[in-house]
């Protein structure tokens, strides 16, 4: 029981560590450069190539593709784009928060400590001479370091777990389940409201042997339809064009999902090879299965934007908007 309940106690704290760092990065990266990003999206989304680059770009550098999205849909609510440019950006913003992954795949968790004292002393730097910009920065250098120190934390429990009949059965029966995989990631991404984490623990389960790559497969898919629920529940109340922009992100992530599940030996083959191409490990097969999944669904969808529109204008038709019943 002792070992059981002290591998619960790494799982929460290393979920709440990895959920707190990526929320501090991706919020302080967002007002670093809140006023750039509006910018950068009524300028640089001319056509739908131009909104993914702009999307996967800015994500890049907020690291939230969910503080894009609500941006967008907020941008598109006010008229200042249309929803064309607006899934040119959610294509982006996919492509974009696969970033995370990748660095919660590398050896960084090892500096996660010095990444947290660099990012305190850049914050006291901030304060010290009361610039903003630096102070942020050094937020966002500390949001990377416990988000690091959170995979860590997820990392303790591997060893627990192998010892633990119980936890071995449990996985041995439902980690080999792509399916149960998808379910148990969209509900958890829905639930915590970062993607970024759900990986995180996706990856700690499967270099540390607990499940396989297929289930690790079904997590990630599970992921992106997950993270699709912020952005519903934003859009609440709000015009048809901001629904509409909801909706093209929703049905994106939750088609590219089913099409990966349907063809997961296909997409499993096409991963190890990328990352084999890459001259890497299988330690970074997860992180690259995130990418090359937001990647594909970006090239299947791009030729397709414009029927992909005029489905989602179908799907919400401006007549929602026509009160029944006079007098």
């Amino acid at each position: 029981m002792d070992t059981i309940l002290l591998i619960l106690l790494n799982l929460v704290t290393g979920s709440a560590s990895l959920v707190f760092g990526v929320n501090l990065m991706s919020a302080s990266l967002e007002k670093m450069s809140m006023h750039k990003i509006r910018k950068i999206l009524a300028r640089f989304t001319s056509n739908v190539v131009v909104s993914l680059i702009a999307g996967t770009v800015i994500t890049i550098l907020t690291q939230s593709s969910t503080a894009v999205t609500l941006i967008t849909v907020s941008m598109i609510n006010s008229g200042m784009l249309s929803l064309a440019q607006a899934v040119g950006v959610i294509y982006g913003a996919n492509i974009g928060t696969t970033i995370t992954a990748q660095f919660m795949s590398l050896n960084l968790p090892d500096f996660a400590l010095l990444i947290i004292l660099a990012g305190i002393i850049t914050r006291f730097f901030g304060n010290f001479t009361k610039r903003r910009s630096v102070k942020y920065g050094g937020n966002a250098i500390i949001g990377l370091g416990v988000m690091l120190m959170g995979i860590n934390i997820l990392g303790w429990s591997i060893p627990y777990m192998e010892k633990s009949g119980f936890i071995k059965h449990l996985f041995a029966k439902f980690g080999k389940n792509p399916y149960l995989g998808l379910i148990t990631g969209t509900i958890a991404t829905a639930l915590i409201h970062s993607s970024s984490a759900t990986v995180g623990l996706t990856i700690v389960l499967f270099n540390g042997g607990l499940i396989n790559f297929n289930a690790a497969l079904g997590l990630i898919l599970g992921d992106n339809i997950g993270t699709c629920f912020t952005t519903q529940i934003s859009t609440i109340g709000a015009s048809i064009p901001a629904r509409r922009a909801a909706w093209a992100h929703t049905l994106y992530n939750i088609i590219g999902s089913l099409i990966a599940l349907v063809f997961l030996n296909q997409f499993s083959h096409c991963v190890k090879i990328f990352t084999i191409m890459l001259g890497q490990d299988k330690s970074r097969l997860i992180a690259n299965a995130h990418t090359v999944f937001n990647l594909l669904s970006a090239v299947i969808f791009l030729p397709f934007t414009r029927y992909y529109v005029k489905f989602i204008e179908w799907l919400v038709p401006y007549r929602h908007l026509v009160t029944r019943g006079r007098g």
